[in-house]
């Protein structure tokens, strides 16, 4: 008997998981999720489950910092995710499959002592750092000036793009025209790209 997920799935939708938590991305790629998602609030909760204690302790014994800790913690979780998920990356060639892997929000702070062009920069070292060596992992960037304004050199670097905090069709818009606008890609079959659209419940 068809379920709702697997009608979702049968009539083309891909499935991501709005988690990477190493429990629940099993059994939801067993009923057709094809992909996840993470953010730091998603990472901050099971950092908060006292889940990996005993790994965070290591790391603290090791000299990291809090924020050096965070970011570990992240690429150890969106690593885990993308195991389960590298079958259907690879069945797919490159289509689907993917985990995303959010750049940190802090550089949109208003707190944050940062100009237009430090912004930017800081954007293109992080998405390039967290991508390296990654084949199916998406470097989520936000449809912010800043954001918006490092897309085409990360997408002409061949980094696999999520764009996010779409609210309006502009953004949407100029996301795809600016992700799209690849220079040149060593790694063509990595160009992927995705955009997410915010939408009230209202």
């Amino acid at each position: 008997m068809s379920t709702s997920l697997s009608s979702l799935v049968e009539c083309g939708t891909k499935l991501w998981l709005d988690s990477v938590d190493p429990v629940l991305v099993p059994p939801a790629r067993d009923q057709g999720v094809t992909g996840a998602t993470s953010n730091p609030a998603i990472v901050s909760d099971l950092i908060q489950s006292g889940r990996f204690d005993a790994q965070i302790e290591n790391m603290i014994a090791f000299g990291d910092d809090d924020e050096t800790i965070a970011w570990k913690m992240t690429d150890y979780l969106v690593s885990l995710a993308q195991q389960e998920f590298l079958p259907v990356w690879k069945e797919t060639a490159g289509n689907d499959g993917f985990v995303s892997f959010e750049l940190d929000p802090l550089l949109e702070d208003p707190a944050t002592p940062l100009t237009h062009e430090l912004r930017v920069a800081r954007y293109l070292e992080l998405g390039k750092k967290w991508s390296a060596g990654q084949e199916n992992r998406m470097i989520k960037v936000p449809a912010t000036e800043g954001g918006m304004a490092c897309l085409e050199e990360l997408a002409a670097s061949g980094v696999t793009l999520n764009v996010t905090l779409i609210f309006t069709s502009r953004q949407y818009q100029a996301a795809r025209m600016q992700s799209g606008a690849v220079r040149s890609v060593a790694r063509p079959w990595k160009a992927s790209r995705v955009s997410i659209a915010f939408l009230s419940r209202g």
